[in-house]
């Protein structure tokens, strides 16, 4: 940075003593700040040289290409987008690399899916293409990713193949985006052409390709097939990584196979593979969901032993099991352990513990806690709110659940259908059905979903005791 303020320097003497600036000049600046990160003080300097009357002529291309790059690079996109049609509206025609370095900053930001900017980047490639400018692999792998993230993998797999008619040669990194597309709509038969393709063309596939297809299987529910590929990959010479046991024992534990995946743990560590906090996690969560807490804490203190410090989500996953096998005294304790060392709970982890509360009646004990929650800083969410509301219709405490329901109203907090159900339960039960009627109003005002107006339009034109079958989830 001291040289480009050198170079700024230089340039106030020049213009001091009245010396022409040319472009080359200008460019040399604008590459400067934009090298050394000063994207603001890039876009000031541009604009103050235009205001002084600088007219930019078909050779200030390289001051336009670095300067998009450069905001590109530092998640700048709209800005950049700015810059181009600013750049092709003075005349200045686009090369390549400005090209490149637009389309790689559109497809890398979050947001880049959405709307205006899909449409963006998908104009500025078939812009380039008509202007002549031939993309790059990277370029075209780039935006394949692009399409499959937003779904159009059918685009991505002519963009695929017009690659080849281009004189590229298609590389592992462009054969994994096509089959993470494929794997990501559930094309599975199509992901496995592609897979076959890339041993056709007498390419290697890597870990990526291969964990792309066994989750995929996995979501599908398909164990056989994903134990298959799981065979082919390790046939191949390539050892699992971490990914691949955390994909495959998830898929054991959401079908209950806690067998399977405790062996499968057992034997990748006896091979030398290190756990992380992700694989421990999933077999605790597995451990808790079929009641096995001795397990289950076993293996937190194991972690422990490796100084692998657990997430919220293990210490949710453990206190849910807890709750479950009715020990809510050493939830609680966990919980505590979470406010004095970390991680911080969440919405769910409280939710978690406030449902067993109230539906073990330790209503006064939630009311503390969903308290403390809100102390701590979250807000609730609706799950949080109906478990409360349901506490209270329980207890017959009518008046305070109609309270809270207004404070979530107050809050912005769209009511559910459950949320609904559950008080207009109790509302009926108590016999007060004038409020129920002022309630109502209250809830259209918040735009509820329409399962929620439909719920409202049949509320007293159907029999009540159909809905009871709602609330008892929560109470």
């Amino acid at each position: 940075m001291g040289r480009v303020s050198l170079g700024f320097s230089v340039f106030g003497k020049i213009m001091k003593h009245g010396y022409h600036v040319d472009t080359v000049t200008l460019n040399v600046l604008m590459k400067g700040l934009c090298v050394s990160g000063n994207v603001s003080k890039a876009l000031e300097f541009h604009e103050e040289v235009v205001s002084k009357g600088f007219r930019w002529n078909e050779g200030d291309v390289v001051m336009y290409s670095t300067v998009i790059d450069c905001l590109c690079r530092n998640g700048f996109v709209n800005e950049a987008c700015v810059f181009y049609r600013e750049m092709v509206g003075n005349g200045v025609c686009p090369n390549g690399f400005t090209y490149g370095s637009l389309i790689h900053g559109l497809c890398g930001v979050g947001r880049v899916w959405e709307g205006f900017e899909l449409l963006e980047w998908m104009g500025v490639f078939d812009e380039m293409v008509k202007r002549g400018h031939k993309p790059n692999i990277v370029t075209c792998t780039v935006l394949m990713g692009g399409y499959c993230l937003n779904g159009n993998v059918d685009v991505a797999r002519e963009l695929f193949d017009a690659v080849v008619n281009w004189g590229f040669a298609r590389d592992v990194w462009t054969y994994n985006i096509l089959i993470h597309g494929y794997c990501k709509v559930k094309r599975l038969d199509d992901a496995m052409r592609v897979f076959n393709e890339m041993h056709r063309e007498g390419l290697v596939p890597n870990l990526v390709t291969y964990n792309s297809l066994i989750d995929c299987y996995c979501k599908a529910g398909d164990v056989w097939r994903a134990s298959e590929v799981f065979e082919t990959m390790h046939y191949s010479g390539l050892t699992p990584d971490i990914v691949t046991c955390c994909i495959i024992l998830d898929a054991l534990c959401k079908r209950q196979d806690l067998k399977h995946a405790i062996f499968l743990f057992n034997q990748l560590v006896e091979k030398g593979l290190e756990p992380d906090v992700w694989s421990y996690t999933i077999l605790i969560n597995g451990c808790c969901t079929n009641q096995r807490m001795g397990e289950a804490m076993n293996l937190e203190k194991e972690m422990r032993l490796k100084n692998l410090v657990p997430h919220t989500v293990t210490y949710t996953s453990l206190i849910d099991g807890l709750c479950r096998c009715g020990r809510i005294s050493c939830a609680w304790n966990l919980l505590k352990e979470m406010h004095a060392n970390g991680p911080p709970p969440d919405n769910i982890t409280y939710s978690i513990l406030l449902n067993a509360l109230c539906k073990n009646q330790y209503l006064d004990e939630a009311i503390f806690l969903f308290n403390q929650m809100i102390k701590s800083g979250l807000e609730p969410d609706v799950f949080c709110y109906t478990i409360m509301i349901g506490g209270y219709c329980k207890s017959k405490r009518i008046d305070e659940a109609t309270n809270l329901f207004k404070e979530m109203l107050m809050k912005n907090v769209v009511p559910d259908i459950a949320t609904c159900t559950i008080l207009f339960d109790g509302l009926f039960q108590s016999g007060k059905i004038s409020y129920a009627w002022q309630l109502v109003n209250m809830i259209r005002d918040t735009d509820p979903p329409p399962d929620v107006l439909n719920y409202l339009d049949a509320l007293f034109t159907s029999e009540h005791d159909d809905n009871k079958c709602f609330a008892s989830a929560y109470c």
